[in-house]
């Protein structure tokens, strides 16, 4: 089935929301608090089906999502998804106010918008068009290339800074602690292409 470029937004959006609901009821620890660090939202594992009842599930998929937490600036949101039928992507998201809260009490019908802005990763600057959801303040690149382009910036330590709706933001990204490097061993986009399909048994 072919997705519409709204449809598309509201799934990707929606899947980079669970991390900060699910998460939110988890107070940090006072140390975790005020130096930057990655939480991992609970893997995800769902069937998808078709409508020929009584035969076996089409296909199954997997997400594990990790995001920002500790410092002042927008959350970054990242999540790899692989399925049985050896699809796999790396999305990316930034919550540009740490402290919305719609996740309390989500809309299901949200009203998505087209906005641009400046990422500058490494020093070096690139225009960006988001698809952007005003309220959650989430953005969500159109570019396939950015999300590898942040994970890499986290790799090699580099500095990345957000320019939004005219303000700049430096993102602030932690380094490569523990549940940084548990994701980029997870994810087939960032290990190599390596899954474990008997996760789906």
């Amino acid at each position: 089935m072919i997705l519409n470029l709204r449809a598309a937004a509201l799934a990707t959006i929606t899947a980079l929301g669970l991390s900060l609901g699910a998460l939110a009821d988890t107070p940090p620890a006072p140390a975790e608090a005020t130096v930057p660090h990655w939480k991992q939202d609970p893997d995800r594992i769902w069937s998808a089906d078709g409508a020929d009842a009584g035969h076996g599930a089409d296909f199954y998929s997997f997400s594990r999502m990790i995001q920002s937490s500790g410092g002042a600036g927008p959350i970054t949101i990242l999540n790899c998804q692989a399925n049985s039928k050896g699809q796999n992507s790396l999305s990316l998201g930034f919550q540009i106010d740490p402290e919305n809260t719609y996740e309390d009490a989500p809309d299901h019908s949200l009203r998505i918008l087209t906005a641009s802005g400046i990422l500058t990763v490494g020093g070096k600057k690139q225009a960006e068009r988001f698809r952007y959801h005003p309220d959650s303040t989430k953005i969500i690149p159109f570019d396939p290339a950015v999300p590898r382009r942040i994970f890499n910036a986290v790799v090699k330590g580099e500095e990345v800074t957000l320019k939004f709706q005219g303000k700049t933001y430096d993102l602030n990204l932690p380094g490569k602690d523990k549940v940084f490097v548990s994701f980029a061993k997870t994810c087939p986009i960032t290990n190599g292409g390596k899954f474990d399909m008997s996760i789906f048994d």
